[in-house]
């Protein structure tokens, strides 16, 4: 399954960190770094996530 809405993506991750699970939450943040046509002002604040995890 390709998820496309990166937003929804980084929530997830930030579920995933909120219940201690740190791992899926990096994949996760990763992953909605990955989605094509990221606005820049969205990557920077996944990238800020990412460094929280």
């Amino acid at each position: 399954m390709v998820w496309k809405d990166e937003h929804m993506i980084d929530t997830l991750a930030a579920a995933y960190a909120e219940t201690g699970d740190f791992d899926s939450a990096i994949r996760y943040a990763e992953q909605a770094l990955a989605v094509k046509g990221i606005s820049p002002e969205s990557a920077k604040a996944f990238r800020e996530h990412l460094m929280w995890f």
